[in-house]
């Protein structure tokens, strides 16, 4: 159990680090990520978008709350990252590999932390009615 939460952890810091460095580099050099937007074919305003959405799902996932919107989360940065590495495809501009080693890191994320909730039981009982104990 100890060196699943650890794996999980090293995979979680590497997939922050990743979308971090993503928004950071979105402000730092916005012309030049404008730029490839603009040459993927999608418009300027999208990056404020993801950035924000990057930065709020970063957080739901590091604070572990609530796990419907974890769910939602994980989907989320998922859709993200593989529209992104087929627009990349598409325009062949050769630029999706981050993209496909964020859903890597994503997937071992996910993967690690649905064992760690079920190992624990906080994802057994969830979303199954109240009454149904008693059935």
């Amino acid at each position: 159990m100890k060196s699943q939460k650890t794996f999980y952890y090293i995979a979680l810091g590497l997939f922050a680090i990743a979308v971090i460095g993503s928004i950071i580099n979105s402000v730092i050099n916005f012309n030049t990520v404008s730029e490839t937007f603009t040459k993927l074919g999608y418009p300027i305003y999208l990056i404020y978008i993801l950035g924000v959405c990057q930065f709020i799902g970063l957080t739901m996932i590091l604070l572990n709350k609530s796990h419907w919107t974890l769910e939602w989360v994980y989907a989320g940065f998922f859709m993200n990252y593989t529209l992104g590495a087929l627009a990349h495809l598409a325009v062949k501009d050769g630029n999706g590999a981050s993209a496909v080693v964020c859903i890597v890191l994503l997937f071992v994320t996910y993967i690690q932390s649905r064992k760690i909730r079920n190992s624990n039981n906080e994802l057994a009982e969830f979303g199954k009615p109240q009454f149904a104990k008693y059935i």
